[in-house]
C-alpha cells in the first residue's frame, strides 16, 4: 500500500471515528500527563482599582429595582468565569439603608467584611459584620444584607460556584414575596454558642459545615499573633485554619479559610498544591513571587494562585502582613487527590 492510500485510509479512519462520536485515546493530548494542565494565571485584583468600578456601579444599577446585589465578579484572564477552576471571588458594595433580600442556594459562600459595618441575616441569625470577619453562608441557607449604618459596606465574597456548576448541581430560590426573611435569634447567637473553643454539651448540630455564622477578625487575629509567638515568632510567618468547632474539619464542605502573618521584612517558605487559593490583604503591603513571577499586592487587594503553582510572600518593611486566603482543598481531600509540596530553602527567584 501506498503512503498516499495509506493517508486516506488513515483519514478515512478517523472521520468514522468522528461519526461514531469516539475518540482515539493516542490522539488525546496530556490524558495521561505527569503533572497538571496550567490552563489558569496567578492574577491581582487592585482595589484602587476595582472599588471606584464598584462604587460607579451604585449609578449604573439601582439595588432593588434592577439587581439583588451589586457586586464585581473576578474571573481568571484565562476563564470566561471563575477566579479559579473551582472558586469565584469579587468585591460587593451595599449602601447605608440598603437591603438586599433573602435568597439561598446550592453554591456555597463566604464574606470577608472590608469597610464599614452592618448585618447580614442568615437562617434567621442577624450576623453583626465589622472590617476583617469572616461570614459564612452555608450551602441553602438564606441569607439577606441590611444596612442601617453611615458609611458604606464593602466586602470580598468567595463561592465555590464553578465547581458546582461543573457538577450541574446548582439550584437556588427567592425569599418569600423578596423580602427580608424573620429573625429568629439573637446577634450572633452562634458566636455565643460556639465561638470560644467550647461546645454545648447536649449536641444537637448535625450538619456538614460549621455552625458558627461568624469568625471575628478580632478573636482570629488575635488567635494568630499568640501562635505565631509561641512558636518563638518564626520569620516564614504562621498560619492558622478556620474550622468547624464540632468536628476540626473546614468550615464549608468545599471551602476552607486560613489567616496568615508573614512579619514585615521577610517572606513566607515556598508552597505547591493542587488546590487553588485566593488571598486577600487584610493588612500591610507586599508581594508575592508566583512561577517565579512577582505580584505586588496592598490592603484590600485580592490574588489568586492557581493549581500547582509555586508561591511564596514577601511582605513589605513598616508593618506585619496579615493575609486571609480561602481554598478549594476540602474537595481534593476525600478523593486522594490533594497533592502539597514546600520547596527546599534556596529562594524562588523573580524573572
Amino acid at each position: 500500500m501506498t503512503s498516499n492510500n495509506s493517508a486516506e485510509k488513515n483519514a478515512d479512519y478517523y472521520e468514522r471515528l468522528k461519526a461514531a462520536h469516539v475518540a482515539a485515546l493516542w490522539t488525546i493530548p496530556g490524558t495521561l500527563a505527569a503533572e497538571p494542565t496550567l490552563d489558569e494565571v496567578p492574577y491581582v485584583w487592585h482595589a484602587t482599582d476595582v472599588f471606584p468600578l464598584l462604587r460607579e456601579a451604585i449609578d449604573v444599577v439601582d439595588l432593588g429595582d434592577e439587581t439583588d446585589r451589586r457586586a464585581l465578579n473576578a474571573s481568571n484572564p484565562k476563564r470566561i468565569f471563575g477566579t479559579s477552576h473551582n472558586l469565584v471571588a469579587g468585591y460587593q458594595l451595599v449602601l447605608p439603608g440598603e437591603t438586599a433580600p433573602a435568597h439561598r442556594h446550592s453554591p456555597s459562600a463566604i464574606r470577608l467584611l472590608l469597610e464599614g459595618s452592618g448585618h447580614t441575616t442568615v437562617d434567621g441569625e442577624p450576623v453583626f459584620m465589622e472590617r476583617g470577619d469572616l461570614v459564612l453562608t452555608p450551602p441553602y441557607a438564606w441569607h439577606d444584607h441590611r444596612h442601617e449604618g453611615t458609611v458604606p459596606m464593602i466586602w470580598l465574597d468567595g463561592l465555590d460556584v464553578p465547581f458546582v456548576r461543573g457538577q450541574h448541581a446548582q439550584f437556588a430560590e427567592e425569599y418569600e414575596n423578596g423580602e427580608l426573611q424573620a429573625l429568629n435569634q439573637g446577634e450572633d447567637a452562634s458566636v455565643a454558642r460556639y465561638g470560644a473553643g467550647m461546645i454545648p454539651a447536649e449536641r444537637e448540630w448535625t450538619k456538614s459545615y460549621s455552625p458558627l455564622n461568624k469568625y471575628p477578625y478580632k478573636t482570629s487575629k488575635a488567635s494568630l499573633l499568640n501562635f505565631h509567638a509561641s512558636e518563638g515568632q518564626p520569620s516564614t510567618g504562621s498560619s492558622m485554619e478556620y474550622v468547624n468547632p464540632i468536628t476540626g474539619g473546614p468550615v464549608i464542605p468545599t471551602i476552607t479559610c486560613f489567616l496568615t502573618v508573614v512579619p514585615e521584612g521577610q517572606k513566607s517558605k515556598a508552597y505547591r498544591h493542587t488546590p487553588s487559593k485566593v488571598f486577600c490583604v487584610l493588612e500591610g503591603s507586599g508581594y508575592s513571587i508566583i512561577n517565579g513571577e512577582r505580584y505586588d499586592w496592598e490592603e484590600n487587594d485580592f490574588f489568586v494562585v492557581p493549581s500547582w503553582h509555586w508561591y511564596e510572600h514577601h511582605a513589605n518593611e513598616g508593618s506585619d502582613a496579615i493575609l486571609f486566603s480561602m481554598s478549594d482543598r476540602p474537595i481534593y481531600e476525600p478523593f486522594g487527590l490533594l497533592r502539597e509540596q514546600v520547596a527546599p530553602d534556596a529562594p524562588v527567584k523573580a524573572s
